[in-house]
């Protein structure tokens, strides 16, 4: 059996010899001690460091602004009794002479089949804000001697408002058969006890008509009369759901979206019309 090594040199006489011994080996321990701690205390610091929030500057965001609200006065007046009362008699007249000539082959494929899906989104919209849902949708004119014309119509976030994008597809003076397309052109509109007003043409929910299918024109069409400013009365017929085209450049996108219109907008709540 091997016996412990004895902790005092035997060749000490001394007490202070013999407790400068026992002492000397025991300060590079605590030495070593201090170096350690103070890693730990180092280590732990980064620890805190890299995952303690870091606080964060105040940052100031600009509010989205709300939609711009048609301005009445710049819109045409709603039609009188009397005025109203003679346009609904001229559409259907137009309407009549249209179907008749389809009925000869003197017009091919008159109007649009009625499209369910735009009938899905008005009735959405009637929800919300049922003055604007019967006038919603792509309106075409495209039968018939040119020009054609087409005019989409959005619904507004602010109740009562749309907007409406309107272009027409042209032939040209100088070179036969050879067609263009006029720059689409941005209004806003109100729709007032039935008849939506905008800066350049009136219309009302009485010149909106359902043509039903018959041998030369088979399939249900709705048709919609407008009144130009300058009176002219023009036919249209329904397509599909307003839709925003790609091609429409970035100041019109912009106008649109000024006031409050897009496929998904919701009226305001605390929206009120003048």
């Amino acid at each position: 059996m091997i016996a412990p090594a004895p902790l005092l040199n035997s060749g000490a006489s001394t007490p202070e010899q013999r407790e400068a011994m026992v002492i000397r080996p025991i300060e590079p321990a605590i030495r070593l001690s201090k170096w350690t701690v103070a890693s730990m205390l180092l280590a732990l610091w980064a620890t805190l460091g890299c995952t303690m929030p870091i606080a964060e500057f105040p940052t100031t965001e600009t509010p989205e602004s709300p939609p711009t609200a048609a301005d009445p006065a710049t819109l045409l007046p709603s039609l009188s009794p009397a005025a109203l009362q003679q346009r609904e008699a001229e559409l259907t007249e137009r309407i009549d002479s249209e179907y008749a000539l389809a009925g000869v082959g003197k017009i091919l494929n008159l109007g649009k089949p009625i499209d369910p899906e735009l009938e899905e989104f008005r009735l959405v919209w009637a929800e919300q804000d049922p003055a604007i849902s019967p006038f919603l949708g792509t309106w075409v004119r495209d039968w018939d001697l040119m020009p054609y014309d087409f005019m989409t119509v959005l619904p507004s976030a602010v109740p009562g408002q749309v907007c409406l994008v309107r272009y027409r597809q042209m032939e040209t003076e100088t070179v036969p058969f050879e067609t263009f397309t006029t720059p689409p052109e941005f209004s806003v509109g109100l729709v007032r006890d039935g008849q939506l007003l905008g800066r350049d043409l009136q219309t009302t929910t009485s010149l909106i008509r359902l043509a039903p299918a018959t041998d030369y024109v088979p399939y249900d069409t709705e048709l919609l009369g407008t009144l130009e400013a300058d009176g002219t009365l023009r036919l249209l017929a329904s397509q599909q759901p307003p839709t925003l085209d790609p091609a429409w450049d970035a100041g019109l996108v912009e106008q649109i979206n000024t006031y409050g219109c897009s496929m998904t907008a919701a009226p305001l709540a605390n929206s009120t019309m003048e």
